[in-house]
């Protein structure tokens, strides 16, 4: 018998997130994941989120699904953060919102206090900036306050294609906002993102955005990323209604975004020629490299540098001396050593941190929580990734301390991520069974929505029998979807601090036991199972979503 799905009443964004604890930063071992590149492409780095959810309503992207408001943390609040962090030793911080610029007051706030103060740390921005928001003195302030990473996303400069898609993006002023970045910073190393293969997209419009690509001189990382059809977006929705396939659809989500998808618009043969010009007439570009590779070898390292320049040519980039070989150059020329590691390493950065953060005492029959990142291949599975970052999960960092605020000593926690502190089933299967917990919950992106389940699969077989909790993107977009895999209990939608407090509370109360349909019903923002029953559907309705949205635009004019 087909069980049916619980929906239960959407629980309400946290308004304050001032409010919120410090994310306790010894709840990882940051010196795992320091040797390794991050996403903004570099090591050694802190991520620090000011805001949460985007105000913007892309028909590709999910947050507006996950996040439904966008609110900030005060300039104090994430000055406060940044200059803990750089009184550690830190010398990048990255900020992984998905617009940390939309307020441009508090950013420019933001970087003034930054000067003022000589923190003397080098920022980047790997979700990208907003860059029509952009002007000349938000520009200038953030580069005198250390930006060397910024990031802007365009994804198509059809004007058609930003209408259909929703950005719409000023896109002449984004161009003027880039080229003064480009020509008046030339030592800030810049990210262009656009997307290829839109349903509906034509090849002209197509030929348009690889058209501003090779006008910009000069870009320093800009990435035609093949679209992928994310499920529960509306992206999915108009791709349906425009004839692709469902099936096509998925068999993309598991590809790279440099594999050409099923789903495009348009004949292979024009795509692999629309790529081939755009590593031969930009990237290998024998004046770009030399204008752009001293800066980037004086900001990263050749181990980083070797990351970014895979994405492009993946399976065929060693070192920088594959990259200039295949631009027919010779390092010489360039007259400049890459950035050394001990240049940008942390001194005794687990001391400075367990010194903030010391380490929690717990009761000895506190509740155990284990929580599960799965967004990073095992080792042996790195080739199915073009671009293999690992960075440590701020998102459950966020989750823990926030348990430990509400709980204290009553909840014991511990995070792994995969690879990093498991790099096969059989290591998981023995964490679990060493920690013993009463809990597990487990996040993932939807890219790796296959690994997910198999983990999760592999966790109940080696004898996990209590309550497993999943949340995150893909769980909130796909709950439906989700929730056909019986080894889950519970999918938390949205934001999952107050919801992963209330459901461990209630199971502390229920001394561990899972709870039943009726206790569950009883939690607001989570989906679940039961036979025979009829699907409570208490989404936002669209009079409310109106009213959200008109909230959201009248607090951004104010």
């Amino acid at each position: 018998m087909t069980n049916k799905i619980h929906l239960t009443k959407t629980r309400k964004q946290i308004h304050r997130l001032d409010d919120l604890p410090v994310y306790d930063r010894s709840l990882v071992d940051y010196s795992k994941y320091n040797t390794n590149v991050g996403h903004a492409g570099v090591k050694y780095s802190m991520a620090v989120q000011a805001t949460r959810g985007c105000p913007y309503r892309c028909f590709y992207c999910d947050v507006y699904k996950t996040t439904l408001h966008h609110f900030r943390r005060s300039v104090d609040s994430i000055y406060e953060e940044v200059k803990m962090i750089a009184d550690m030793g830190v010398k990048r911080i990255e900020f992984i919102d998905d617009i940390f610029n939309v307020k441009q007051k508090d950013f420019v706030e933001f970087f003034n206090r930054v000067i003022k103060d000589n923190l003397g740390v080098s920022f980047f921005f790997p979700t990208a900036l907003k860059g029509d928001l952009l002007n000349k003195e938000s520009i200038d302030t953030m580069m005198q306050g250390g930006a060397v990473g910024v990031n802007v996303s365009l994804e198509s400069a059809s004007t058609r294609m930003q209408k259909v898609m929703r950005k719409n993006l000023n896109i002449e002023k984004f161009r003027e906002n880039l080229e003064y970045i480009c020509r008046e910073y030339p030592e800030a190393v810049t990210t262009l993102n656009t997307m290829h293969g839109f349903p509906t997209e034509t090849e002209e419009e197509a030929k348009m955005t690889l058209d501003f690509i090779l006008s910009m001189k000069w870009v320093h990382f800009p990435y035609t990323h093949i679209v992928r059809i994310f499920p529960g977006t509306d992206l999915e929705k108009f791709a349906l209604e425009h004839g692709v396939n469902k099936g096509a659809i998925n068999e993309a989500i598991d590809k790279s975004y440099h594999e050409v998808a099923p789903t495009l618009p348009f004949k292979k043969e024009f795509t692999d020629k629309y790529k081939l010009r755009f590593l031969k007439d930009y990237i290998l570009n024998k004046e770009r490299l030399k204008s752009v590779l001293p800066v980037q070898m004086k900001h990263f390292t050749e181990d980083e540098l070797n990351q970014r320049y895979s994405s492009y040519f993946v399976s065929k980039i060693n070192g920088l001396e594959d990259v200039l070989r295949m631009a027919g150059m010779k390092k010489d020329e360039l007259k400049i050593e890459c950035l050394k590691e001990e240049e940008v390493t942390i001194p005794d950065l687990t001391k400075k941190i367990n010194k903030i953060f010391p380490v929690k005492k717990v009761k000895n029959d506190a509740f155990k929580v284990l929580l599960i990142n799965i967004s990073t291949h095992f080792t042996k599975d790195r080739s199915i990734t073009e671009y293999d970052v690992v960075e440590p999960p701020l998102g459950l960092i966020a989750l823990q301390s926030y348990l430990n605020h509400v709980f204290k000593d009553e909840v014991e926690g511990k995070l792994i991520k995969s690879r990093i502190d498991f790099d096969s089933y059989e290591e998981l299967n023995e964490l679990i069974k060493d920690f013993n917990p009463d809990l597990i919950g487990v996040s993932s992106m939807t890219f790796h929505k296959n690994f997910f389940h198999d983990a999760i699969a592999k966790i109940r077989e080696c004898g996990y029998q209590k309550t497993l909790i999943v949340g995150g993107p893909h769980p909130t977009t796909s709950y439906e979807e989700v929730l056909k895999d019986d080894n889950i209990d519970i999918c938390a939608i949205g934001e999952g601090e107050q919801i992963l407090a209330e459901v461990v509370d209630r199971l502390i109360k229920n001394n561990g036991k899972k709870l039943n349909s009726n206790q569950l019903k009883l939690i607001d923002g989570i989906a679940f199972t039961e036979s025979k029953t009829q699907i409570l559907n208490t989404e936002i309705k669209p009079k409310e979503f109106a009213e959200n949205l008109i909230w959201v635009l009248d607090w951004m004019n104010k």
